[in-house]
């Protein structure tokens, strides 16, 4: 008989990367013989709440599709769906409920939902770790984090940058521990540099790319700063930024002006659709993530679905990825001179490394390759 999974999260239709981590979650663990079922939202953030245009996927193409095993119960503001969400829980019996957890906003609902599951059945609370703090880190976070995630059972987190987090806090619990999946489903073989290139409008010999929520915690800014001192060593470049800005564009847009770049610089202010994120992969020379904190980034496990190198700020859990000059580099800090000095070490290494050939070598380690041992041992422990 198939051990039974619950996972409470965001999931299609909802779009962003707490989506695409419950897709390889239910994909990963139907592969390995699971019957998984998904309680997700009705209600994720209120508008007052959500900076962007829109939370929902309004992609053309979508990844291991399972609606029908989806469930949109939960109103993250309203207590009487979280009880709904209880009771179909009970009503599945699983023997393991998996928690996304990302954001403390949260803490509430989930707390409310894991405290009556451990009360009311005998299925393992587990929280998959993404951030065990948000990157505001808020003065409520660390206290809605704590109480909440004291009710699990187990922990699976996906950096060791997150497993020293959890462990400060939370001495008892069995902490396991994976990586992010390799996110190659965006590849679809309908492009090359060349012709990514052409599709863009780029008409220069090198590309180097922001990708991804435009935040002020990610370092886009110093990036800009940085571009003048990279084009002293490799003139013929295009600065490629895309991604939806949650705050103000402007001061994008003014600093890009101030730096005397906007000739040289694409800014793509929107989401991409799942169909039309390949050809900004196959354009870029890189992807350089600056990012002033960080635990682990989807936007990384994209650029090695694409086989591209990455830049990263020495934080968090993101230097654990970089195989320094095979599969990208780690930059000290992101002061604009430590970038440029980066991104120049990307492009010198690129003449003596395969990069491509690297970085699939690395995704063969990366992913939820271990996770059907880590579900196993936890619905089998008594």
């Amino acid at each position: 008989m198939k051990k039974k999974v619950v996972i409470v999260g965001p999931a299609y239709p909802y779009r962003g990367g707490q989506s695409l981590v419950e897709a390889h979650l239910y994909d990963t663990m139907t592969n390995h013989g699971y019957d998984v079922h998904t309680v997700s939202f009705t209600l994720l953030y209120p508008k007052i709440f959500f900076p962007g245009t829109t939370q929902f996927d309004e992609s053309k193409t979508t990844f291991f599709s399972h609606q029908d095993r989806i469930y949109r119960i939960i109103n993250s503001i309203n207590p009487f769906t979280w009880f709904k969400a209880i009771k179909k829980i009970r009503a599945i019996n699983p023997d393991n409920t998996i928690f996304v957890w990302w954001m403390p906003f949260f803490g509430p609902a989930y707390w409310t939902i894991a405290f009556f599951l451990k009360r009311l059945t005998k299925t393992k609370v587990t929280f998959l770790v993404e951030n065990y703090i948000s990157h505001e880190n808020r003065w409520f976070d660390k206290f809605s984090s704590k109480v909440t995630l004291n009710l699990a059972d187990y922990f699976i987190c996906q950096s060791d940058f997150e497993r020293g987090r959890i462990a400060a806090v939370h001495k008892e619990q069995k902490i396991f521990k994976t990586t992010l999946s390799v996110f190659d489903c965006y590849n679809m073989d309908r492009y090359d540099s060349k012709s990514a290139r052409e599709f863009l409008g780029i008409k220069t010999e090198r590309v180097i790319m922001f990708f991804g929520l435009i935040r002020r915690y990610k370092g886009l800014d110093k990036l800009i700063e940085a571009f003048t001192t990279i084009e002293k060593s490799y003139p013929d470049l295009t600065l490629l930024i895309v991604g939806e800005c949650y705050e103000d564009i402007q001061y994008y847009k003014d600093l890009i002006k101030k730096e005397g770049i906007g000739d040289r610089t694409i800014l793509v202010d929107k989401f991409i659709a799942n169909e039309d994120v390949e050809p900004y992969y196959k354009a870029a020379d890189m992807v350089c993530l600056p990012y002033n904190s960080a635990s682990q980034s989807g936007i990384l496990m994209m650029a090695y679905g694409f086989k591209v190198p990455v830049l990263v700020n020495n934080v968090g859990g993101l230097p654990e990825l970089i195989v320094e000059g095979k599969t990208g580099t780690v930059i000290p800090d992101n002061s604009p001179d430590s970038i440029a000095k980066g991104v120049c070490r990307i492009y010198e290494n690129g003449e003596k490394e395969d990069y491509k050939s690297n970085i699939k070598n690395i995704n063969e380690s990366l992913g939820y390759i271990n996770l059907h041992e880590m579900i196993s041992e936890i619905v089998s422990d008594k």
